[in-house]
């Protein structure tokens, strides 16, 4: 049989394949739900302070992920610093929530990967004051509230605040959330209120909107910049609140951090998957200073990147959430992870199998073909055989043996030539015994 032309197997060897199969499937099955596990069910967030931009950010992705079957449980909280805390194994723990850019210390982020930045998150600078004020110094000696202890709006608010040279008296702090600071400038209980927020805060909109209140057109916000790497100058252009009547009539010079979105390394990939998916529906739009498809992004980080994240925005999502359910398309993309590498091997292993059933079959008979292939370089060499008798008796041996061999139907053809082999080296044995005997009575 050539080399070129693998024998078409029996129904036993093609059901030994299938079952390899099937066992190495079941096998690959095992290990995804023995070291792949499902995805769970709940997601914790941490967000921010009820009715700030990370507690409607958080309602959206609680809303989407909703969808798919997935329940995200949100804790509010007082904003990027005690995120961090949550994200980093502080009761209660999370498993992703907002985090700006700059609120992490190094020793915090081990665990923690990004999942790209989600949008700007503006300072605002309301104050109340007869006349236009366009440098934070111009607060010295005010009342100013900078948001309460754990929030990233304080830690900024005090490193501006320390840049500008008024952090101490006769300036006095106050640490009120974005809301009751929205209420104490309305009600003049405090001069000046630094708070972060999006287009749809409310508290922004009350105070734009609210006489007497005016936002300051921060002129240093470059050099801010410079000497906070975290922050970026962003620009509120000329009449974004109302172009009707060309409100704000003048673009307005803003710092803004990047908020992040930030899980813990150990976030099964199919909720990652999830919430990238989600994120690139909430946050790809256009804002009041961005536009639109600035975000997400991964340019700028104070986290690693995780490598699902990167493969995401470079080439799109898996198509198998496109078209199976969530939970379906999780199962099947961890089975992948485990069968792509097992076809990496099997796939070789199955085009071999063919040739080592060949092989197997046809070893049977080599031992024969070398007692016949020694059997007739002994006749060739020798010139009268003596022990005719021995020598049919080995080949009566090689005869029995061939008798009894076991092969697949599809290899008997391989018999019926053995034997005819065999059939021609006796007719050699009877010419030379026949010749032995006519020299013989020549001789006598």
């Amino acid at each position: 049989m050539g080399r070129a032309k693998i024998r078409e197997m029996t129904p036993n060897g093609l059901s030994l394949l299938i079952v390899t199969i099937l066992l190495l499937m079941i096998a690959a099955f095992w290990i995804s739900y023995g070291f792949l596990p499902v995805p769970p069910r709940t997601l914790v967030m941490t967000t921010g302070m009820e009715g700030g931009t990370f507690a409607y950010f958080g309602e959206r992705y609680q809303q989407l992920s909703s969808r798919d079957g997935v329940k995200v449980r949100l804790l509010p909280s007082s904003g990027s610093v005690e995120n961090m805390r949550r994200l980093t194994g502080e009761p209660p723990r999370a498993d992703v929530g907002f985090v700006q850019g700059g609120a992490a210390e190094t020793d915090q982020t081990s665990n923690l990967v990004s999942l790209g930045g989600v949008f700007y998150t503006p300072l605002w600078i309301f104050y109340r004051n007869d006349e236009t004020l366009n440098h934070l110094s111009a607060l010295e000696g005010q009342r100013i509230s900078i948001g309460p202890e754990g929030s990233g709006v304080r830690k900024f608010s005090l490193d501006l605040l320390k840049a500008a040279g008024i952090s101490g008296p006769p300036t006095e702090l106050f640490e009120l959330p974005s809301q009751e600071a929205g209420k104490a400038i309305l009600e003049k209980r405090v001069d000046a209120v630094m708070i972060f927020g999006l287009a749809d805060s409310q508290v922004v909109k009350e105070l734009i909107a609210a006489p007497g209140i005016k936002l300051m057109n921060l002129a240093e916000s470059e050099a801010f910049t410079r000497i906070f790497p975290q922050l970026f100058h962003v620009v509120l252009p000329k009449g974004i609140f109302n172009p009707a009547t060309m409100s704000p009539a003048s673009d307005i010079n803003l710092v803004a951090p990047i908020t992040h979105l930030v899980v813990r390394k150990d976030l099964h990939p199919a909720l990652i998957y999830l919430l990238l998916k989600s994120s690139s529906q909430i946050h790809s739009g256009a804002g009041w200073v961005h536009r639109a498809g600035d975000f997400p992004s991964i340019n700028t980080q104070d986290f690693p990147v995780t490598e699902q994240a990167k493969r995401y925005y470079r080439s799109g999502g898996s198509a198998l959430y496109d078209f199976l359910p969530f939970w379906a398309a999780a199962i099947v993309e961890h089975l992948l992870l485990i069968i792509i590498p097992f076809g990496i091997i099997l796939i070789p292993l199955l085009g071999f199998m063919p040739w080592v059933y060949t092989y197997r079959n046809r070893s049977k008979f080599y031992l024969h073909y070398r007692e016949l292939m020694n059997l007739d370089r002994e006749l060739s060499a020798m010139d009268a055989p003596a022990h005719f008798d021995r020598l049919h008796e080995r080949l009566d041996k090689i005869e029995e043996a061939v008798g009894v061999i076991r092969i697949s139907v599809v290899f008997y053809d391989e018999v019926f030539i053995l034997k005819e082999h065999m059939k021609m080296l006796r007719e050699k044995l009877f010419q030379l015994e026949r010749s032995s005997v006519v020299k013989s009575d020549i001789d006598g």
